[in-house]
């Protein structure tokens, strides 16, 4: 089908830092591993479920105008070889792309969520690049572990007073006030 609405449209990349939802649908987590796969949006990257009873993805492209999505389907892999036998225990990460296969179209909302089968050339590069990003969830796991630490400005200029000799007795209160309960500083 040709579409009018892929003429209107102007589409960017993703950035390296836009979340991309390209897994499971953000309002109710249905994932592309269901038989009608996630749409995309390839304005804003938010991730829908095309299917019933939800349909999240149609309700996003009518409520933003964002009409264009990829509709991403990822299927297991049929293998005929024998699993190896286990010698010793190991983790090991298999790539995503020997297990699984991911079966892709662009669909238009604005045409009732019609299959597009004449892509632009823009808009496959759009394509490419949201199937080559990096999931938002997996952007957010990265980040975490990568955080900086900095020193408080009040700590910095901190000085110690020497270690004194304490009595139990003079533990039990505070050596300037009267108070007597939270005394860990």
């Amino acid at each position: 089908m040709v579409c009018g609405h892929v003429s209107q449209v102007v589409l960017t990349l993703p950035l390296s830092s836009t979340p991309v939802y390209k897994e499971e649908c953000t309002q109710c987590f249905d994932d592309h591993n269901m038989a009608a796969g996630i749409d995309v949006c390839l304005s804003c990257f938010n991730g829908g479920c095309p299917g019933t009873p939800n349909n999240h993805a149609h309700q996003h492209a009518m409520k933003s105008g964002h009409h264009l999505t990829v509709n991403i389907r990822r299927v297991r892999k049929e293998s005929d070889e024998r699993p190896t036998k286990l010698t010793k225990l190991e983790i090991v990460e298999e790539p995503e792309n020997e297990q699984y296969e991911f079966e892709t179209f662009v669909r238009c909302w604005g045409c009732s969520g019609a299959r597009l089968d004449i892509v632009p050339e823009d808009v496959q590069r759009v394509v490419q690049a949201v199937l080559h990003a990096v999931e938002a969830s997996k952007g957010s796991e990265i980040k975490a572990w990568a955080e900086e630490v900095t020193a408080c400005s009040h700590f910095e200029g901190l000085t110690q007073a020497p270690a004194a000799d304490f009595s139990s007795e003079a533990l039990h209160q505070c050596s300037m006030c009267d108070k007597r309960d939270n005394l860990w500083m």
